[in-house]
């Protein structure tokens, strides 16, 4: 395993919440996250469960850097 991937796994696992937001949660969340993010907007300070689970779970977060270009794009 690369340190960088080993870092990134045991910084997850001791940023485990007593309660986690669901990926269904988290992808009914999304659209806004990446909208504010897109706006300047402090995306983390507003939604903190949705960039934490960002953050948490490597299938979320592979979607939301691809989806993230397309948006930035548009605008």
């Amino acid at each position: 395993m690369k340190p960088e991937k080993f870092k990134q796994l045991i910084q997850s696992v001791f940023a485990v919440k007593d309660e986690e937001i669901l990926c269904s949660e988290f992808f009914e969340s999304l659209p806004r996250f990446v909208d504010l993010q897109t706006a300047k907007e402090n995306a983390a300070e507003l939604l903190p469960d949705v960039h934490h689970h960002l953050h948490q779970c490597p299938e979320c977060e592979e979607i939301y850097q691809a989806l993230l270009p397309g948006v930035e794009s548009e605008k």
